[in-house]
């Protein structure tokens, strides 16, 4: 986690609640336009800040090292309650393949996990934007995409990320290494389909619509 790891709120004290906005603040937002149906999905985040700020006052005083991880449970608990959640699978996606899969060792190698090629070489100074990068998450199946979030983005620990979408521990570095090769291939197709002036490239939800 970023930030202090161990923030005290106190009731009315605007300086901490601040500190809290600022370090996790980002990845509720993400989180929220990663796996929520819609656009007004993001607006669950303030609810999910009201519930989470609540919950640390009642335990005013004390070390909060779980705000992140409470602050995203809340938010996909908020989600699925109204119905905000992206259930559906991609149709004809499945995690291993894309124009360059195969990009980690595989689990019966001595380093699984690790890189086995390069990143896709990209034209100097050729930087992703937040649409593309959105949209290549959100080719991803739910729980893969929710895993990646939390995970690789918000750097929860194993056990948070199991407490919260409900993934074993041992489960999850086999998910989490087609997750991350699916999207960095997803991500190549969306900057090199934007680069050649696809206008169908970048700027989309799983669903075609605009972000």
């Amino acid at each position: 986690m970023t930030g202090s790891p161990h923030t005290v709120l106190v009731d009315g004290d605007d300086t901490a609640v601040g500190m809290l906005m600022d370090a996790h603040h980002r990845f509720a937002v993400l989180l929220a336009a990663a796996v929520g149906a819609r656009p007004a999905a993001v607006a669950l985040v303030e609810r999910a800040w009201v519930d989470t700020v609540a919950a640390a006052l009642s335990q005013a005083g004390t070390p909060l090292p779980g705000v992140r991880a409470s602050l995203l449970d809340a938010l996909l608990r908020l989600l699925r309650e109204h119905d905000q959640l992206d259930g559906t699978d991609p149709v004809g996606e499945p995690l291993t393949t894309g124009s360059r899969a195969g990009f980690f060792l595989p689990p019966d190698d001595r380093w699984a996990g690790w890189w086995d090629t390069g990143l896709p070489s990209w034209p100097a100074g050729q930087v992703p934007t937040a649409d593309q990068v959105l949209h290549a998450v959100r080719r991803l199946p739910p729980r893969e995409r929710t895993l990646l979030i939390l995970r690789d983005a918000a750097k929860l620990s194993v056990t948070e990320t199991a407490r919260i979408v409900g993934v074993a521990p041992e489960d999850q570095g086999r998910l989490l290494d087609g997750a991350r090769e699916a999207y960095v291939a997803h991500l190549d197709e969306e900057v090199r389909a934007g680069d050649s002036g696809d206008p169908d490239g970048g700027g989309r939800t799983a669903g075609g619509e605009q972000c």
